[in-house]
């Protein structure tokens, strides 16, 4: 349902110097970050969060969507150039994408990897302005017992969709929660979970939180590999010039047209999967690619190539957009961009919920409008700089951690002046990369954390209405009652799934790819 004034109010907000800059500066750092292995949209958009802090809400969301935007085609230049993806969504494209590059057709795939992105992309976009007021609608008729079944649904889904380890997603979840009760109870005013901490009282912020768990925590992990390993990290003249060289043809129209089958597939599929809380990129483009491999036979052909090509990035990048449905719509965020979105939403008083649309309709019509803008200046950053960004993919990790480092120390500090905070940084950062070590995905905790005192406000709320009874307060609606059901049948599912799955790896070896472990895929089948 389209909101004209709402619309009309939007304009202005986007269409102005501010807005249009840090649009344009999101998406040239977005693929820098994405042309950079060892770092991703979730690192690059938890760095830039707290500059956000002191800009108007469109300039805000348009620094985040460019970024997001852009990260996610960047992962695939140094992917194609060096055989490096600089995310695990791109991992699937490695091996055409490079074999192409030694054919001295890399400016070829790269060309196709940018029209593919931006077209799933803007297809998804469009799709999400069609549902989201629609879904929103049906969402205010939901009561707080209803509101916190779907938050409880939303967590036991990103559990399940978080990768193979249904366990230790939920532990992730566990520990988001935790830390979200840390403070001062909302009702009785009292401390709880502060061990004796007199500036925890005031609760553990989302900036400290999230630059810890996401940046630092993945620099510990890349410092912990290069000393392992004993690597030293250099650029020679010889790989500036060989990232230099990736030249050739370009990409004719009838290449790109070739490839609409599998790029529409990958839009209705990335938009489908964007729209569930747990997946996202990673897992749409390893399921596009595994089509697109059955579609082209497996054949090693340019054709076949630049297809599977096509495939996984319009279905990574068609998870763009969808991924903030569940944000705007039920205040659940689909996957860790759109929780960071959502933090930054809130920094601005507007807090995503079903009742955004009626409170804040022009901010939500902004980021509609960006969205869209966003898929323009991608194509025009992407066209005409990607071959320099490839040049980002031989860049040197022992300059690019420390540098890294001091951004989220700076950063974390410059958000509020609270020393305190960078001390809570260094903390979640120490407990990001235990996570890493452990194979605990980083998602569930901060999407959970995001969750838990909306969760926590809907279970109190339906107390208060009920006079305390806990099974009114429940169970007070044929919908409460059904999404309850619901989670005990998606718990039994999973359960039966992964002991299936179990019985089968004791089988003959699997060859299903993972999209938590791209090693994982055999070199024939992504060939």
């Amino acid at each position: 349902m389209f909101d004209l004034q709402n619309f009309l109010d939007a304009l202005p907000l986007v269409f102005n110097v501010n807005c249009l800059f840090w649009l344009v500066v999101g998406v040239t750092v977005g693929v820098g970050v994405g042309a950079l292995p060892g770092l991703t949209a979730v690192t690059g958009v938890a760095l830039m969060l707290p500059l956000t802090f002191q800009m108007e809400v469109a300039s805000a969301l348009g620094l985040l969507i460019g970024l997001y935007k852009g990260a996610i085609f960047g992962s695939s230049i140094s992917a194609i150039s060096f055989a490096t993806p600089g995310a695990p969504e791109a991992a699937v494209i490695v091996d055409d994408g490079y074999r192409l590059t030694r054919a001295g057709k890399g400016k070829k795939a790269i060309l196709m990897a940018l029209y593919s992105s931006v077209t799933g992309d803007l297809a998804s976009d469009i799709l999400v302005i069609l549902i989201a007021p629609v879904l929103a609608v049906v969402a205010l008729q939901f009561g707080p017992s209803e509101r916190f079944w779907i938050m409880m649904m939303a967590i036991i889904l990103i559990g399940a969709l978080s990768g193979r380890h249904f366990a230790k997603a939920l532990i992730s979840a566990g520990i988001g929660m935790f830390i979200a009760t840390i403070g001062t109870d909302p009702i009785g005013a009292v401390p709880r979970n502060t061990f004796g901490i007199w500036w925890l009282r005031d609760g553990i912020d989302l900036i400290p939180l999230v630059i810890g768990i996401f940046a630092l925590g993945r620099m510990l992990e890349e410092m912990a590999v290069i000393l392992s390993r004993n690597e030293r990290v250099s650029v020679t003249f010889a790989s500036i010039r060989a990232a230099a060289a990736i030249k050739g043809e370009g990409l004719k129209l009838r290449e790109y047209l070739s490839s609409w089958k599998v790029m529409t597939i990958g839009i209705v599929l990335g938009t489908l999967i964007g729209m569930l809380p747990g997946l996202g990129a990673t897992a749409a483009a390893f399921i596009m690619f595994g089509i697109a491999m059955k579609m082209t036979g497996g054949r090693q052909d340019d054709a076949s190539a630049l297809t599977r090509i096509a495939a996984a990035e319009a279905g990574n990048s068609a998870t763009v957009g969808p991924t903030l449905v569940p944000l705007l719509v039920f205040g659940i965020p689909g996957s860790a961009v759109a929780a960071l979105i959502g933090g930054a939403l809130m920094l601005h008083g507007a807090t995503p919920s079903p009742r955004m649309f009626e409170l804040h309709g022009e901010i939500i019509y902004a980021l509609f409008v960006i969205l869209i803008l966003g898929n323009f200046v991608n194509l025009g950053i992407g066209r005409f700089f990607a071959l320099i960004y490839a040049r980002l993919g031989m860049f040197p990790r022992e300059i690019l951690i420390p540098l890294v480092i001091v951004l989220a120390v700076v950063g974390t500090y410059a958000y509020m002046g609270n020393p305190y905070h960078v001390v809570l940084m260094l903390v979640f950062g120490l407990l990001g990369f235990a996570m890493r070590v452990l194979g605990i995905p980083e998602g569930p905790l901060v999407i959970t954390f995001m969750i838990t005192p909306m969760a926590e406000g809907a279970i109190r709320r339906a107390l208060l209405i009920s006079r305390g009874d806990w099974l009114e307060a429940l169970f007070k609606s044929p919908l409460a009652i059904g999404a309850s059901l619901a989670i005990v049948v998606l718990v039994a599912a999973m359960r039966f799934a992964r002991s299936k799955e179990g019985r089968a790896a004791s089988g003959p070896q699997s060859r299903t790819a993972d999209p938590e472990n791209p090693a994982t895929v055999s070199g024939a089948e992504r060939t």
